[in-house]
């Protein structure tokens, strides 16, 4: 049995007439606008202030110093223990001893958000090291950048 030939398909069904198949576009994409390359620029650099309270903070809880400082319109006396990031802020976890406080009680632990950190001094008085907190552990960080050892 001889095949005839046919201008269709392999299963023997006729091309349609006057149809035309999937053409390539005359104009292939090709954007008016030219596409510039975007670059990544550097993070912004840390505010020179928020740097040197870092440093003073990192200072005092190596040396076991006590801080002065004021937050939230108080002035306050406190024990670093730990500087870090949490949630993307540089918070500071601190035993206040003396000052004041708007809920009152003192002594007590406090996270405190650098930013909000206003004429921080190292005094002369020192600490003697680790506080036990009422739950037996402190809250997480995201990074710890010094802690009292």
């Amino acid at each position: 049995m001889t095949r005839k030939k046919n201008s269709g398909d392999n299963f023997g069904f006729q091309k349609p007439k006057n149809i035309k198949g999937l053409e390539k576009p005359k104009n292939s994409f090709n954007p008016k606008t030219p596409i510039h390359k975007t670059t990544l620029s550097e993070p912004p650099l840390p505010d020179p202030k928020l740097l040197e309270l870092i440093e003073l903070i990192k200072q005092a809880i190596t040396q076991k110093h006590l801080i002065e400082f004021y937050y939230q319109d108080f002035q306050r006396i406190a024990e670093p223990h730990t500087l870090g990031l949490k949630d993307g802020v540089l918070q500071v976890l601190v035993y206040q001893v003396s000052g004041q406080s708007s809920s009152g009680q003192l002594p007590n632990w406090r996270r405190m958000n650098l930013d909000n950190m206003l004429r921080l001094r190292i005094i002369d008085e020192t600490f003697s090291s680790h506080r036990p907190s009422p739950s037996g552990n402190h809250s997480s960080w995201d990074e710890r950048i010094a802690t009292v050892s």
